[in-house]
């Protein structure tokens, strides 16, 4: 399908969560009209007016309830060039309800789907955000490219439902509104008029635009980064593995990229910055901003362990979506700081 260029109507589902305000944001920033939904008037407000001086760009659309069936119909219309689906849960909790994370992330794609189908009479482009949890599973040496899947969180889903881990339910719920996806588009390509991209990011961390008035309140991604960056860790602990990540704006960005890009439509791409160690992430922040307050310095002396890159290949992306090279570490991490301590953390 061709590319989206702006001033095109873009729906983004789940706009007043962490990485959906900021791809309002960028597909504001690049012309586009945004159209984001969100489950209160209190969240609509807050975006009118986190997004003000856009003029009448932007629109918050009310849906309350995500998992009804036909619950997007009223927001799929003519005006509609495209659709960006972020909108999803994510439970990490040993004991989650299978139902809790398959509805939202997997049934109300399916739905978001049909919706569509039946009414996304001028829709281009679909743009889903998965997850690297959808790719998942292998030994840490494994390098992982747009051709892996977690099938054994997939497996583990099916066999054990909802006495799985919260982390594999979620892994499965991604894998299969992927399938799910790739399944509905090839069924029914010669109904629509649109093709679908999926977007597969690392952790997304960075600074916070959202609505969020505590540590309690932010989302998964944004709270475990706020805990790499205040917890102590034992000597012997802050050379291990801690986590792959992708500035939010960056990821955003991508999103951008996706819609404007002809080649973009039925691929996969993943976004991944790179991993870090906790003694990497320390040293970041003090080597910015030395009088950082609240952050462990670790162990300075300690020798030095960085990983020779990423372990999930984002080469697709970047060559194909013509992205620019990602923020490092030190950037993401200290604006992230900058943004919890305006908000009092």
């Amino acid at each position: 399908m061709p590319a989206v260029q702006p001033p095109s109507i873009v729906l983004v589902t789940g706009a007043s969560g962490f990485s959906g305000a900021w791809i309002v944001r960028a597909f504001l920033d690049a012309g586009y009209s945004v159209h984001g939904t969100v489950r209160s008037l209190a969240k609509a407000q807050y975006l009118n007016n986190l997004f003000k001086s856009y003029d009448d760009r932007f629109k918050a659309v009310i849906i309350e309830d995500t998992s009804k069936l036909g619950a997007f119909d009223k927001v799929v219309n003519d005006e509609v060039s495209a659709v960006v689906h972020v909108a999803g849960v994510a439970h990490f909790a040993p004991s989650v309800d299978q139902a809790a994370i398959f509805g939202p992330n997997t049934d109300s794609v399916v739905d978001l789907l049909q919706t569509l189908l039946k009414y996304g009479t001028n829709v281009k482009r679909f743009i889903y955000m998965s997850s690297a949890q959808a790719m998942l599973g292998k030994p840490l040496t494994h390098i992982y490219t747009e051709d892996d899947w977690n099938d054994n969180a997939v497996a583990e889903a099916k066999e054990k439902g909802s006495q799985a881990d919260g982390q594999v339910l979620y892994a499965a719920s991604k894998v299969l509104a992927e399938r799910a996806i790739i399944d509905f588009t090839e069924k029914h390509k010669g109904q629509i008029g649109w093709d679908a991209t999926r977007i597969v990011p690392v952790w997304m961390f960075g600074p916070i635009i959202h609505d969020c008035n505590s540590v309690d309140n932010l989302n998964l991604s944004a709270k475990i980064f706020y805990q790499f960056l205040t917890t102590e860790r034992e000597k012997d602990k802050v050379n291990d593995y801690a986590s792959e990540f992708i500035d939010v704006r960056d990821a955003a960005d991508a999103f951008v990229a996706a819609l404007r890009t002809e080649e973009a439509g039925g691929e996969r791409f993943i976004l991944d910055a790179g991993a870090f160690t906790y003694q990497n992430l320390f040293d970041a922040i003090h080597s910015a901003d030395p009088d950082a307050s609240g952050v462990p310095y670790g162990d300075p002396d300690a020798p030095k362990f960085s990983f020779p890159g990423p372990f999930c290949d984002a080469t697709k992306a970047k060559k194909d979506l013509k992205l620019k090279e990602f923020r490092g570490l030190s950037e993401c991490a200290i604006d992230a700081l900058k943004s919890f301590r305006e908000r009092g953390f």
